[in-house]
């Protein structure tokens, strides 16, 4: 919780600015050539991997850059959206949000977005369970790493969702007027505090 990773451009360039929460020190800027623009940074919990979904040639998908050997790998390599990552507590999962399981690639019809999980080591990816007819995005775990809050738009409006991974059962935590949402369906408007669960979130005004 000492440092912030925050998306940047350095000459022309894609980059990872890290900085200090408490004093906004900038710590290390790194140069990401091969990327054309990076998203949704997200620490891993040991601190030494920061996970993020980036554009290269048009597509997106989710990269991890390894801080203490300075490399860059690619988890996904497909035509899918992959947004969003967020690594489970252990760190032996990520969730994020994707379209490779409703968008047909034949027809050219782009699906809703859909929770998955990756294993960051073998790579391996899993559906999540979903509420039928809706868009899934901005997955955050919990503490105990026993459910996922997310954003969903079921019956219209976008609300906090809890979605508990053994038994695969939904809550909604929250019911707005107006909806959960960020700048654009797509911004981050989410948040659960590592340790003391806490949960943030924006409400359109």
């Amino acid at each position: 919780g000492r440092r912030l990773a925050i998306p940047a451009v350095k000459n022309g360039r894609a980059a990872l600015l890290l900085v200090d929460a408490e004093s906004g020190e900038r710590q290390r800027e790194i140069e990401l050539p091969e990327i054309g623009e990076l998203f949704n940074p997200a620490w891993s919990p040991d601190g030494r991997t920061i996970a993020f979904s980036a554009i290269v040639g048009g597509l997106t998908d989710l990269f991890a850059y390894d801080l203490e050997r300075d490399r860059v790998r690619r988890l996904t390599d497909d035509a899918f959206a992959d947004l969003q990552p967020a690594w489970s507590p252990r760190g032996d999962a990520i969730a994020f949000a994707t379209d490779r399981f409703t968008t047909n690639s034949a027809t050219s019809r782009i699906g809703e977005l859909r929770l998955a999980s990756i294993d960051p080591a073998k790579g391996r990816i899993e559906a999540l369970p979903h509420l039928a007819g809706a868009r899934h995005t901005n997955p955050q775990w919990a503490p105990d790493g026993a459910s996922l809050y997310f954003l969903s738009d079921r019956g219209g409006v976008a609300d906090v969702y809890r979605l508990d991974l053994a038994a695969g059962s939904f809550f909604k935590v929250t019911n707005t007027a107006t909806g959960v949402s960020g700048l654009t369906p797509l911004s981050p408007a989410l948040s659960v505090a590592s340790s003391a669960g806490t949960l943030a979130y924006v409400v359109v005004g």
